[in-house]
Order: structure tokens, then sequence, then C-alpha cells
């Protein structure tokens, strides 16, 4: 996963609900730019339901929980592979979408 300023890029290998503008979709990616107070990321793990939302607010991506900025966050943490990173085609450690 990927954030820069109001953009976040993420696998279309995660099972997730977003709104905001899709400024690039890839065979193995989106790239979200937040709008607004109503634009989210809801990244789900099929085992513990919500395992992360991400809001715009301010002009930035925060943690929901913390307000924290997204990009401070350890997302490996959720137990859904290496999202630290953007994927690179191999999504043997991400769970399969939806």
């Amino acid at each position: 996963m990927k954030i820069e300023e109001k953009q976040v890029t993420f696998p279309k290998s995660l099972s997730v609900k977003y709104a905001g503008k899709i400024i690039e979709e890839t065979d193995t990616d989106i790239t979200l730019e937040g709008e607004d107070e109503e634009s989210y990321l809801k990244i789900f793990n099929p085992f513990r339901g919500v395992a992360k939302l991400l809001l715009f607010e301010n002009d930035r991506w925060v943690d929901a929980e913390t307000s924290a900025a997204a990009s401070n966050f350890d997302f490996s943490s959720l137990g859904l592979g290496d999202l630290s990173a953007l994927s690179g085609g191999d999504n043997s450690d991400s769970p399969e979408s939806k």
C-alpha cells in the first residue's frame, strides 16, 4: 500500500470498500484520491471483519481509530501480508478478493 498526499494505492487482491475518486486502475492496483470528508478506505480481514478504516480528513488519509496519519501505520500488523509496498503482481501473501 502506498499513500502520497491525497492519493492511496492498494492491491486489488485486498477485500475493501471505498469512496473517493479513482485516479488509476491497473490489473493489480487501484489508486484512489480523497475528495472530501466522505472519502474512506475500509480494509477487511476475513477473520476479524474490518481490519482497518482510513478516512480522508484535512486533506490527508488518517487512521480512523487514532486520527494519526495513515502513512505512519504498520499495515503488516493486520495480518494481511506486507502492505507497506505496492503489489508487484505476486499476491501469494494476500487474501483473495471478496
